[in-house]
């Protein structure tokens, strides 16, 4: 789609660090759109390519919330433990004082406060009582609780009070064998398909699904077989040879893949000092194709794909295969404007947008060129400083 987009509003993603292609995203931020301001608590690669940054709470700074994990069975409090430090603000506030200066009735959209907003989330909790169906009250709610919080709302008896909910920060549903806690999916469909039929051409499951290809079609995704069958990736094994059936290399010989890794929780925490000691973040090679590029152990070496470069000292070990080697995700974008090479190795520096659909993406698998560095080798990510916002 042609959009002429002038302005770019991040609340909380960072999505020009963890989406494929780094390098285009900065050239089309700097080349095409006008206005750019990041909501963020860290300086990350989005608020370092941003016009302005606002200075924003994070969840232990807020009035609370609740988080439902993907277990069914647990309810986590995520609670106010300190007031806003310096000048931030949470989402909301923010939300709102830029709809006031918009002309836009905020107290229509946000018509009560954050604390009741909180509130009203623990009021409203229920659990499936032991019949397997009747729902009642998590919380017993006094009311001494809603004169302390300042709010409104009705008293009310459940399973724990909100004072311990609140201490502990988590309740877990018990489980005995033979209780009525058991869920089967689509059980009214396995017992009776005829009569409760899924919403599909064929009102069945369907393992071909001929709505799913003509999205593809649709959408220029790949397309899906009939029958399994195997479906080369983009840039992907095949497309590393310049000669397939000869097995010759092209410019791009290796598969590289980016794993999770333990500096980081997918970008997040990559700013912090005794994580950036623990795990210096290098590119994983395999021994026979370090030797055959004269490359040791530590070595600063030089990773280059059709969309960028990137520096990242070499970790030599036999576990990796050869032709094949893993960057780690996450790491914060620092580019060198003189050279446009990416010092700090970020994963999606070398990433390319290849829209497949259908559940993967383009960041699956790429591939790239490694060489050893003539230049002047890395410092330890250690030893840098951090990057701090003012």
């Amino acid at each position: 789609m042609d959009a002429n987009i002038q302005m770019i509003f991040h609340p909380f993603n960072a999505t020009l660090q963890t989406r494929a292609n780094i390098m285009q995203g900065i050239e089309a931020y700097r080349s095409g759109v006008e206005f750019i301001a990041t909501a963020a608590y860290v300086p990350h690669t989005c608020a370092k390519y941003s016009d302005v940054i606002l200075p924003v709470t994070t969840e232990w700074e807020r009035e609370g919330t609740i988080l439902n994990p993907s277990n069914r069975e647990v309810i986590i409090a995520a609670v106010n433990v300190t007031q806003p430090l310096y000048e931030a603000k949470s989402d909301q506030w923010i939300a709102k004082e830029l709809g006031k200066r918009l002309g836009v009735n905020v107290d229509e959209i946000f018509p009560i406060s954050e604390k009741q907003q909180f509130f009203n989330k623990l009021n409203g909790a229920t659990i499936i009582t032991e019949d397997g169906v009747t729902k009642a009250p998590l919380f017993t709610i006094t009311q001494a609780d809603i004169d302390e919080w300042q709010v409104t709302g009705t008293p009310q008896e459940g399973r724990i009070t909100l004072n311990e909910f609140l201490t502990k920060g988590k309740y877990q549903v018990e489980r005995t064998p033979d209780d009525n806690y058991g869920y089967i999916a689509y059980e009214d469909f396995i017992r009776d398909p005829a009569a409760n039929p899924r919403p599909t051409p064929s009102g069945k499951f369907e393992i071909y699904c001929e709505t799913l290809v003509e999205k593809a079609k649709e959408c220029g995704w790949t397309e899906l077989p009939p029958i399994a069958e195997y479906i080369p990736s983009a840039s992907g094994y095949e497309a590393s040879f310049k000669d397939f059936s000869k097995k010759e290399k092209g410019d791009y010989p290796f598969q590289v893949y980016n794993p999770h890794y333990l500096r980081r929780s997918h970008s997040t925490l990559d700013n912090v000092p005794w994580l950036r000691e623990q795990w210096p973040s290098p590119i994983y090679i395999n021994t026979s194709d370090a030797k055959r590029l004269d490359i040791k152990q530590g070595e600063t070496v030089l990773v280059t794909s059709p969309q960028g470069k990137i520096l990242r000292p070499a970790l030599v070990t036999q576990t990796m295969k050869p032709g094949v080697v893993a960057l780690p995700h996450g790491s914060w974008t620092n580019v060198d404007e003189t050279t446009g090479i990416d010092m700090a190795g970020a994963d999606n520096t070398l990433t390319i947008q290849v829209p497949t659909g259908l559940g993967t993406s383009g960041w699956n698998t790429m591939l790239c060129n490694i060489e050893k560095w003539h230049g002047e080798q890395l410092t330890d990510d250690a030893r840098l400083p951090q990057r701090i916002i003012g």
